[in-house]
């Protein structure tokens, strides 16, 4: 039972990262498309608006690689404490009928 909920554990980190991945895709297209759009205005109103909305857009992203690097972490910590648990319980001696 705990490896089936580990296994999904790390298949919605997966299924995470994919969305994060995609997700600063997206942002960083639209932060593309922001930027360029307001050196196209001459009303500085809108040209500063959409300055705004770059600049969001950009801490959003700075805040999806946090959460990335926090995931790939977290996965690494719990493949490294599987790996230490199979490690010990490999250790542990063997149990048998005859214990005289």
């Amino acid at each position: 039972m705990g490896k089936e909920s580990e296994q999904a554990q790390h298949e919605r980190a997966v299924k995470t990262l994919l969305a994060v991945k995609e997700c600063k895709g997206y942002l960083e297209g639209v932060e593309k498309e922001l930027s360029r759009m307001s050196k196209k205005f001459s009303n500085r109103e809108i040209a500063q608006g959409v300055g705004f909305a770059v600049t969001g857009i950009h801490e959003a992203l700075t805040y999806l690689d946090i959460v990335k690097k926090v995931i790939e972490k977290t996965e690494r910590m719990v493949t490294k404490k599987n790996l230490v648990s199979v490690n010990e319980t490999d250790r542990l001696p063997r149990a048998t009928g005859d214990l005289q």
